[in-house]
């Protein structure tokens, strides 16, 4: 039987997960899905914060019905000059809500409560949606550039049959950061109506601290507050047994 053996780091702001060994093979069911990207050349110094962001993309929503996407065991995982590191993302909660209009400022929020709750509009809305995040400090010394085969995985479900997802993610660096999610003020949506931020940044976009971005990992700095977005991956979600969740 395969078996994994971890060292938990309680470090900055995610819980890094130093892997001592690790065996297995790809997933291969419907609703799990990965994505690998390589990072830029720009070295990431300590103590600057990597904010790693998710947006994904709808179809077949329900035209009368709230429709609820929930993803959970989500890791990112890279190696760094021969060690690999996992980082624990939290769950995330997103609720498409028919009765919601794109054009209403704040009908698309999100809140961080133990896991990211993101509610938007159904229909009518520009772009992509936010899906989850996770801030990791570097380590002492720092991480090189041109990480290759920055990993984010996890496992989707939605409480509707025949929603079909397309997910991406993008990682940027910050020079200042907070480990309070709520604070940090992400934007919800691509749309430039739809959230209280009222504005063309993508979603993901950490509005409370973006004049703090720098380059590095999958970002150039400036008005790149989220960093370059991965390949676009589609997958479809396992029915979702209970709301934004499973029984304790």
């Amino acid at each position: 039987m395969d078996t994994k053996h971890w060292v938990r780091l309680e470090f900055g702001l995610a819980t890094l997960v130093v892997v001592i060994f690790m065996s297995g093979s790809a997933m291969g069911d419907t609703g799990s899905s990965s994505i690998s990207a390589n990072f830029n050349g720009t070295p990431i110094p300590f103590p600057d914060v990597i904010w790693f962001s998710a947006v994904l993309h709808p179809a077949n929503l329900s035209a009368t019905l709230p429709v609820q996407v929930f993803i959970t065991g989500q890791t990112i995982s890279f190696t760094v000059s021969g060690t690999p590191y996992t980082v624990d993302v939290p769950n995330a909660c997103i609720t498409f809500d028919p009765f919601l209009d794109a054009d209403m400022s704040g009908s698309a929020s999100t809140v961080y409560d133990g896991q990211w709750e993101t509610t938007v509009p159904s229909f009518g809305l520009a772009g992509n949606t936010f899906l989850a995040g996770v801030a990791l400090q570097t380590l002492p010394g720092g991480f090189p550039g041109g990480i290759k085969n920055v990993t984010w995985q996890g496992t989707f479900f939605a409480d509707f049959p025949g929603v079909s997802l397309h997910w991406q993610w993008a990682a940027a660096v910050y020079r200042m950061f907070s480990d309070d999610y709520n604070s940090l003020g992400v934007k919800p949506v691509d749309d430039n109506m739809a959230s209280i931020y009222q504005n063309a940044d993508h979603a993901g976009t950490p509005e409370n601290f973006k004049h703090y971005v720098t380059g590095g990992a999958r970002g150039g700095g400036g008005s790149n507050y989220t960093g370059s977005l991965s390949a676009s991956v589609s997958v479809t979600p396992f029915p979702l047994p209970v709301p934004c969740g499973f029984p304790e």
